[in-house]
């Protein structure tokens, strides 16, 4: 008997339940296990527990800012490798260049992104 490879893990840190419960269905088709965080300080602490592959991460977060998070993440050791989708509804150029440099692996704007082009994205980042 072979073993399947453990499919990768995602957590998702996002207080929207309609973008949550769309992203979470539709990855969970290609096998990728979920968990989910409603805000920063639960994304944090998810981040320890669940040690994902990729995390998506919202900006705006009802108790903090999700580039708090992102800072937070990266200070732990496993924190700075770890790949990290901004995923926002915020299309500023100073989000985006502080997504760059705090090593975010992507910054996609909600509105500008079909879910079906959002979840390549993440195949994409996952399958490299």
């Amino acid at each position: 008997m072979v073993d399947e490879p453990t499919k990768a893990k995602i957590l998702i840190v996002e207080d929207d339940t309609f973008m949550v419960d769309l992203l979470s269905k539709e990855l969970a088709t290609f096998g990728y296990r979920i968990e989910i965080a409603k805000n920063g300080l639960e994304g944090v602490d998810k981040f320890h527990s669940f040690k994902p592959n990729l995390i998506l991460l919202d900006i705006l977060l009802p108790d903090q800012n999700g580039f708090d998070v992102l800072r937070q993440i990266r200070r732990e050791p496993a924190g700075y490798e770890t790949k990290v989708l901004v995923l926002s509804n915020l299309d500023k150029r100073s989000d985006l260049e502080e997504a760059k440099r705090l090593n975010a692996t992507d910054y996609l704007v909600k509105a500008n992104f079909s879910l079906s082009e959002i979840v390549a994205r993440i195949r994409g980042v996952l399958e490299k």
